[in-house]
């Protein structure tokens, strides 16, 4: 998450993603992030999803935010190299603007959220200090607790942001899927442990578990990101089953068992148990279905 103290700062080593360095990018260029936007080519609202993490950057956007900021794109990808040059920085005529004034609610709002979510997956749960998330994007302790007045606001809040961006990268792949088949397997694709971000959104998802375990007041949260995966796995079976695939089949407990299947198995991915790695993962669910529906490739 980004420090942007009147200079361009570097990004919380523990927290620093490609999302977090080209939104530093944004914020320091002297124009609006409309602006910006028009400049690289991308629509604005696309762009605010890429900053927020919930949309990937494709590589020819990642070059060209990095022509229009000034930076390289050795700096956006692994964050070494030079950073951008604060706006208002020395020379430029223009005051440097106070940290309060760095960027508007909406995105610190974000910002916050973010910190939150990534040390949490990271450092655990029980090791984030309001303390941590506030040094990571640059504000106050005062301005977390706004945001998250308890530990387990911000846990929830964290589920909710891991939640939104899986289903953000699920819609981006469903809209090139030809047919129904081909989203069962993009659907195998993103649950599929192969990055940090992956990772991160995994110890999340389990860490929440734990935790509702032992508190049935967050039971309610996990439950209802729960059933927004599962019916997605659920409208898929039905569709196949509508375009003749699977009858006589029961649905329900296809669902049932597949989702249980990758919670399962993801767990030992993150855990290192046995012999589990993304690629054995992936090939035990393209079999998932059978005999009733054929995801492998033939």
């Amino acid at each position: 998450m980004t420090s942007i103290q009147g200079g361009a700062q570097d990004i919380a080593d523990d927290t620093a993603t490609l999302a977090d360095r080209a939104r530093l990018v944004v914020l320091s260029a002297p124009i609006s992030q409309r602006e910006f936007a028009d400049r690289v080519g991308m629509d604005p609202t696309a762009l605010s999803k890429a900053l927020r993490g919930n949309r990937r950057l494709q590589d020819h956007e990642v070059a060209a935010i990095a022509q229009v900021g000034k930076v390289s794109q050795r700096y956006l990808r692994t964050g070494a190299g030079k950073p951008p040059a604060a706006r208002g920085g020395a020379g430029s005529g223009q005051p440097a603007r106070r940290r309060a004034d760095a960027v508007d609610a909406d995105l610190r709002r974000a910002q916050i959220l973010e910190a939150t979510a990534r040390l949490i997956a990271r450092r655990g749960f029980h090791k984030v200090r309001v303390a941590d998330i506030a040094r990571a994007c640059g504000t106050s302790t005062g301005t977390v607790h706004y945001h998250f007045p308890t530990k387990d606001d911000a846990l929830k809040g964290a589920l909710v942001f891991y939640a939104d961006r899986f289903h953000a990268r699920l819609e981006e792949e469903f809209r090139t899927a030809d047919t129904t088949v081909e989203k069962l397997r993009r659907l195998i694709e993103v649950q599929l442990t192969t990055t940090d971000e992956d990772a991160d959104e995994w110890s999340v998802w389990v860490q929440s578990w734990n935790e509702a375990i032992l508190d049935p007041t967050l039971r309610e949260g996990q439950k209802g990101v729960h059933v927004r995966w599962r019916e997605i796995v659920l409208d898929l079976l039905r569709t196949c089953q509508q375009e003749g695939m699977a009858r006589g089949a029961d649905a329900e407990a296809m669902a049932s068992r597949f989702t249980s299947m990758v919670d399962g198995m993801a767990i030992q991915v993150l855990a290192g148990t046995g012999d589990m790695d993304a690629a054995r993962m992936r090939e035990l669910l393209l079999d998932a279905f059978e005999p009733y529906i054929t995801l492998r490739q033939r």
